[in-house]
């Protein structure tokens, strides 16, 4: 029986895992080179000279957030892992994993009666603590390290507060403000859980020392930043309009689920509808007995529908369709675990007769696997859509240490404001930061093959794959970068790279598969969406005409239909 009951845990501990584990997978995936707009940052407190020594450098505001606890971390993970981007998803999966067991705590100690109840909320935790729809922050770790920063900060002080209300000691109430400042310090979507806790401590009628300790933190947290906020100029006004607000924030917290605005907008007004039934409900006398039970998920709900109401305010000028980002996946999905736990302890706690019971928690189960299911495809995609980009690393590793400035092609990959990563690329080189780290390697493309005449098969109808050598651009005296398009075949679905020859069959060069060419998916249609390639030629003066090949699944090379350029008649001086 022992063994029974060992085998029985240890199969349940591993499901409960299974979504970690697919959130790491993914960010094996998300490339060694950070991305986003957060280099700006890095700017403040590093330079060629090292790290800054000036306190007040640290204190960095980007955009409208105050980001002093990531810029540290930013640091860390440079000091430990050379800026690696891996490093800073990591430390997000460790925030998560903390965050997790503080939500495993905060579930009544009465469902634990019920093995089966107790193992589902604990696997709805797993699923939408590690949600694959938040993969903007799993693979981004700039974004990640603040978003769920701040998330895990703010469930730390509600899971004080549980702990304050139930027995009053002082000292979980300044556990919990403290853990509040943090969350303000690394990212505005924490200062949504000051309100909460303000209304939280005057509902449960704590002491008006603690009610008054609140309000007080409450004023100096929000107030500081209040009196420093500015409106980024790219940004839109902050908007007080109701339609917008109505319109943007049920969007928001129904976009995990799908990718449509209207089916997102229904599915988060029903959540929203049922949310606002069992606040009312809580109120009531009625509620008396789930008051302390509910308290940390009312208020996880409470912390969600602020940042939505944040992001409205400040972010519905861009349109409902800014509701979708998947950067905000993580605070959506606070929402909707509360509303299951609120849901299974209410059930768990009603009385019922044992048919209705068990239609209900029927009801709940199907209701919930259908949205997991749907949370997980549309994570999925965009967590593809992130790995493909980050696939294209190779490209900015390559044109950095070749010593060109590509903006195009950083653009794209890396920052939608190359100059930020560009001005701090002297610096990274200066103390060996990726993507200065290692010398670059491109034996993924060229392998250790001889290519020579033999391995270059000649060209026929049959033996070669649509595709088109479109431009060289040059970029240095002896660098030019080049760009085309190649499609697949039944034979060959899969294509490593594209290699440039000249007339000799000297590697000049590589490009990378996987860029953007709405152009070409007009034309053959939506599977050639992402043909595009792009690299680099180190020139020399003996080349007449280039020729591009790609190396196929079978690792044969195979040239494009129209795979040569003449360097005497085409070449580019741009």
């Amino acid at each position: 029986m022992p063994y029974k009951r060992r085998l029985a845990r240890t199969v349940a501990l591993s499901v409960i895992l299974l979504p970690a584990a697919y959130i790491f997978y993914w960010i094996m995936q998300s490339g060694e080179i950070s991305t986003d707009d957060y280099w700006n940052i890095i700017s403040r407190f590093y330079s060629i000279d090292g790290f800054s020594s000036h306190p007040t450098d640290w204190l960095v505001r980007a955009n409208e957030h105050l980001v002093f606890i990531p810029a540290i971390l930013y640091a860390v993970n440079m000091m430990v892992t050379k800026g690696s981007n891996i490093g800073l998803s990591c430390i997000t999966f460790s925030f998560a994993c903390v965050q997790a067991i503080l939500l495993a705590m905060l579930l009544p100690q009465n469902l634990r009666r019920s093995r089966s109840l107790f193992f589902g909320l604990l696997l709805c935790i797993s699923f939408f603590c590690f949600t694959p729809a938040a993969a903007h922050n799993w693979m981004r770790g700039f974004s990640g390290v603040a978003w769920i920063g701040a998330n895990l900060l703010v469930t730390a002080s509600i899971f004080c507060l549980s702990k304050l209300v139930r027995s009053q000691n002082i000292i979980w109430a300044i556990s919990g403000l403290f853990f509040a400042a943090l969350g303000a310090l690394t990212y505005s979507t924490a200062l949504a859980v000051l309100p909460v806790l303000c209304a939280a401590v005057v509902l449960m009628r704590l002491p008006m020392r603690i009610v008054l300790l609140y309000l007080a933190a409450a004023i100096a947290i929000g107030g500081t930043y209040v009196l420093t906020y500015k409106t980024p100029e790219y940004h839109p006004p902050v908007s007080l309009n109701i339609r917008d607000l109505l319109a943007y924030i049920p969007t928001y917290l129904g976009a995990i689920f799908t990718q449509n605005t209207y089916a997102a907008f229904t599915i988060g007004a029903v959540g929203c509808a049922i949310a606002i039934c069992c606040m009312g409900y809580w109120l009531t006398p009625q509620g008396k007995w789930v008051r302390v039970a509910w308290l940390p998920w009312l208020a996880l709900q409470g912390y969600a529908l602020g940042t939505a109401l944040m992001a409205a305010m400040s972010r519905s000028g861009f349109g409902v369709i800014s509701a979708m980002q998947s950067r905000y996946a993580s605070l959506p999905s606070l929402f909707w675990l509360s509303l299951t736990a609120i849901a299974v302890t209410g059930l768990q706690n009603f009385r019922l007769n044992d048919k209705s019971y068990w239609q209900l928690r029927i009801t709940l189960l199907a209701g919930l696997t259908v949205l997991i299911l749907s949370m997980y495809r549309v994570g999925t995609e965009a967590a593809q859509m992130i790995a493909r980009t980050a696939s294209l690393q190779p490209l900015v590793t390559l044109s950095v240490q070749l010593g060109v400035t590509d903006a195009d092609v950083v653009q794209q990959i890396i920052s939608p404001a190359p100059d930020q990563f560009f001005n701090l690329t002297t610096a990274l080189k200066q103390h060996g930061f990726v993507p200065f780290h290692q010398t670059f390697n491109n034996s993924f493309c060229i392998g250790s093959e001889q290519l020579s005449s033999p391995v270059l098969k000649p060209l026929t109808p049959t033996n070669t794959l649509p595709g088109f050598f479109d431009s060289l651009t040059k970029l240095t005296p002896n660098v030019a970068r080049v760009e085309g398009w190649v499609g697949v075949s039944d034979r060959h679905n899969h294509l490593d790279c594209v290699a440039i020859f000249n007339q000799n069959n000297i590697i000049r060069g590589f490009a990378l598969i996987g860029f953007p060419r709405p152009d070409v998916a007009q034309v053959f249609g939506t599977s050639y969406a992402s043909s595009g390639w792009k690299g680099y030629v180190n020139l020399s003066p003996e080349d007449e005409t280039l020729f591009a090949y790609t190396r196929t699944n079978q690792k044969e090379w195979i040239g494009l239909q129209q795979h040569t350029y003449k360097l005497n008649e085409h070449y580019s001086n741009n």
